[in-house]
């Protein structure tokens, strides 16, 4: 158990302003695994082996919805796991290509930037099926950057469901006497990626209505719904947000800064987090404690900040709940964040293995996903399930297929209103402005990395998957001159059959 006392923020006033910045991080362990267009929504913006995995399923719990005076029970859904069949077979496309190598105009445009073009996998087909426009260099095992998040969405969608929504609980322990709590507050968090400091308030609040006003005891976070290691940082630079850890509680996406006046009128502005460990992100939390309890509630706390388990006996103030999760895939896939697809994939591995949910049980919730999908990837190595990674690997073609089965499914809506529009927002806002609207992709990009993968709807109106995986050691920017050059290649290919041509 650790204890932070809240020393010198004793000594300080409570005029506090917080800004989040957003964070994102690498991985823990690796496992293996086994015609409607939407183009015009533009809503905004060691052994790597897995850990052995169990099959537990978390009791329903009680617990107390916000803004309602009755305890009710979570769904079923919310606690016990998904049932995931395996369909029986490989359903994935392991054919040609009408054309099975890089297009002239493209290989050339590679060679210009010094690129070998074996070193860049593609593959294009129909979101109807049939046989693929291009197959090219598809079947070796690449690192997709963070396209491995459109396999993490596209899971979680069938693991957690659209409309899933993470909790966050308030209780209390111990007696209270006139507006005296005389024990502990507790906050437990079961992932919500989104937890911020509105909605911190609502829980305080919430407490505040039961007529307390002092906690004789200490503020307590329960983080014990994820176990996950820390990781050394994936280029070295400890200190930077996206390599941070992802967390139970995560809060403000570990980020926050606070500016106090303190008794003598100064004003000290005080960034009490590196995010890198638990004990930053409580101290951060507890420093909104701090702000919202006594500068705005004036409440007193006598105590400190504990990290622990919710006790036995203790009596759940109220809940919390997300915004649900295809709203959180917006944010992941549109703007790329890393800290929310990892917690996104540790829920998945506590919802069908059992609490705490790690990165094990997470990648094995994917594989249970996609068998039951018919989708048997033996090339698909999930680290953490956003692609801030250098293990993490799937061939092109899984790639695709997956899109091509996405597109076929009923998560088809929720997982392509979640991707970046082309040339109109997101990581693609930039690229490709003359096809603007036509297209839907996540980027990927990392040292020696360069991905796309989407839809793309031709000149001829035909819905293509495009999914390209590039590594490469002499790569950069540059490279995506190549890939908008295939995208277009596909939209005017098509109309004009270049690409029939073997």
């Amino acid at each position: 158990m650790r204890i932070l006392h809240i020393g010198t923020l004793l000594a300080l006033s409570i005029s506090v302003a917080a800004c989040s910045s957003q964070n994102v991080q690498p991985g823990t362990a690796l496992a293996t695994h086994s015609q409607a267009e939407l183009f015009g929504d533009t809503a905004p913006t060691a052994s790597r082996q897995s850990a052995p995995i169990t099959n537990r399923v978390q009791a329903p719990q009680r617990v107390m919805a916000f803004n309602q005076d009755q305890p009710q029970t979570l769904p079923t859904a919310q606690n016990s796991p998904t049932q995931l069949q395996p369909a029986g077979g490989d359903k994935t496309y392991r054919g040609a290509g009408k054309l099975n190598r890089l297009p002239d105009t493209i290989a050339s445009s590679l060679r210009l930037h010094g690129l070998s073009e074996q070193n860049l996998g593609a593959y294009v087909r129909p979101v109807t099926g049939g046989q693929p426009l291009l197959v090219a260099y598809a079947d070796t095992p690449r690192n997709p950057a963070s396209t491995m998040k459109l396999v993490t969405s596209y899971a979680a969608l069938g693991v957690l469901g659209p409309t899933y929504r993470w909790p966050t609980e308030i209780y209390t322990v111990g007696n209270v006497a006139g507006d005296t709590l005389h024990g502990d507050v507790i906050i437990k968090g079961y992932g919500n990626p989104d937890f911020r400091e509105a909605d911190f308030r609502q829980l305080l609040q919430a407490l505040r209505a039961r007529g307390i006003r002092t906690i004789a005891g200490n503020f307590v976070v329960d983080k014990s719904y994820f176990n996950v290691p820390p990781q050394a940082a994936i280029d070295g630079n400890a200190g930077a947000d996206y390599n941070a850890q992802p967390e139970a509680l995560l809060y403000n996406e570990r980020g926050s800064c606070y500016e106090m006046r303190n008794k003598a009128g100064q004003i000290q502005r005080i960034c009490p987090i590196a995010p890198r460990n638990g004990s930053d992100l409580n101290a951060n939390l507890f420093g909104d404690f701090w702000k919202i309890w006594v500068g705005e509630m004036s409440g007193n706390l006598s105590g400190g900040l504990q990290v622990q388990a919710v006790p036995a006996g203790a009596q759940l103030v109220n809940t919390h709940y997300s915004q649900p999760l295809s709203e959180v895939l917006i944010e992941i896939n549109k703007e790329s964040n890393n800290v929310k697809a990892r917690q996104v994939l540790l829920s998945m591995g506590a919802k069908q293995f059992g609490a705490p949910g790690t990165t094990q049980k997470g990648a094995g919730a994917v594989g249970q996903f996609m068998e039951s999908r018919g989708l048997r990837f033996s090339n698909l190595r999930i680290e953490n399930g956003s692609g801030l990674s250098r293990v993490e690997r799937i061939s092109t073609r899984e790639m695709g297929e997956m899109l091509v089965d996405a597109y076929n499914s009923p998560y088809r809506d929720e997982l392509m209103r979640s991707m970046a529009v082309l040339g109109v927002d997101g990581t693609v806002k930039s690229r490709l402005k003359n096809l603007a609207g036509r297209g839907k992709f996540k980027t990927g990009t990392l040292r020696d990395v360069r991905a796309l993968a989407g839809y793309l709807t031709a000149a001829n109106g035909q819905t293509y998957v495009v999914a390209l995986l590039h590594n490469d050691a002499s790569i950069r920017a540059t490279a995506k001159e190549a890939h908008d050059d295939l995208v277009e290649w596909v939209y005017y290919g098509a109309q004009n059959n270049v690409a029939s041509a073997q």
